[in-house]
């Protein structure tokens, strides 16, 4: 779902406008705190992922792309890898996450808009997922939600690091595909 505030304050940020950014913050700290300060074991580490994605914000928004992804989805994504990488510091791995039990968190309670789009990002990326291969689906959820590296990945699978590349580009790859196919909401 379009949310064309969002993307107007992106574009504005990419162009250096602090204004933006201030505004941009305020209306997807929610978002961005609910999900790291869920998935993450303790709030100092949440904080210091969330400062640090939207730092990404402050320094990539020129790179966001409304045909591939919708803002809060890409404030997600991002979250999703920060939270990863610090687990991974930590030694720490996000455990029982699944595909199905993949949540995004509202932006602001009683937000039924933000709410009901949420809900279609995760149904949407839920059936595409399903769609996939299972030795595509199993190396996309090792690496993405249970946090291991390609090698750690690898070893599991029982496959070399390069067979393991090749099957997270494949499914991400047929995941934009199908994902990039959905509407606008408009």
């Amino acid at each position: 779902m379009r949310d064309p505030d969002g993307e107007a304050w992106l574009a504005r940020i990419a162009s250096g406008d602090q204004d933006a950014m201030l505004r941009f913050y305020d209306r997807y700290f929610g978002l961005v705190a609910g999900y790291c300060r869920r998935t993450l074991p303790d709030r100092e580490l949440a904080d210091e992922v969330i400062q640090d994605v939207f730092l990404m914000v402050w320094r990539s928004a020129a790179r966001f792309d409304a045909e591939r992804a919708g803002v809060a989805t890409w404030l997600l994504v991002m979250a999703r890898s920060r939270s990863v990488d610090a687990l991974r510091k930590t030694r720490r791995t996000v455990a029982g996450e699944s595909w199905e039990e993949l949540a995004v968190p509202v932006a602001a309670p009683g937000d039924v808009a933000e709410d009901a789009a949420g809900r279609l990002e995760q149904d949407a990326v839920r059936h595409a997922v399903a769609r996939l291969p299972a030795h595509q689906r199993e190396a996309l959820t090792m690496v993405y939600l249970d946090g291991l590296s390609g090698q750690e990945a690898a070893k599991r699978q029982q496959v070399p690091l390069g067979t393991l590349k090749t099957r997270l580009r494949l499914g991400l790859a047929k995941l934009r595909d199908v994902l990039g196919g959905e509407p606008d909401g408009s």
